[in-house]
């Protein structure tokens, strides 16, 4: 302990635009397990994300909004990430339903980035 887990990957999600009824995003994801919630970890990565692509949380280029509708997230501790007004990911500490169905004995931190969204601020930052 702590273990830290940090992937970049494509996940399909349901689109009925599509022929296929399905797309594909590309997310960032980050996960720490520790004895305690480690909260602070995940934020200071996702800070950090937000610094490299150029978003200034003084500027209010991002922001954390409460967001207790997540069921993933224990409630009062998860967050929508907004990124120029729009919602492109996810923070919190997971529920422990989540951590049960799961197995983990331990509190989960973790944080969930649309890469793409994040890539065009990068781009429209550096025009």
């Amino acid at each position: 302990m702590p273990q830290k887990l940090f992937e970049v990957s494509d996940t399909v999600v349901k689109d009925g635009e599509t022929d296929t009824g399905a797309k594909n995003i590309r997310k960032i994801c980050a996960l720490v397990i520790d004895t305690a919630s480690n909260f602070e970890v995940i934020h200071g990565l996702m800070d950090l994300l937000m610094t490299k692509v150029g978003a200034d949380f003084a500027k209010k280029d991002y922001q954390l909004a409460e967001d207790n509708t997540d069921p993933r997230f224990f409630p009062t501790r998860g967050f929508s990430v907004m990124l120029n007004g729009a919602k492109i990911g996810s923070v919190g500490v997971l529920h422990p339903e989540v951590l049960g169905n799961f197995e983990l004995k331990y509190p989960v931190s973790a944080v969930e980035l649309d890469f793409d969204a994040m890539f065009a601020h990068f781009k429209a930052q550096n025009e």
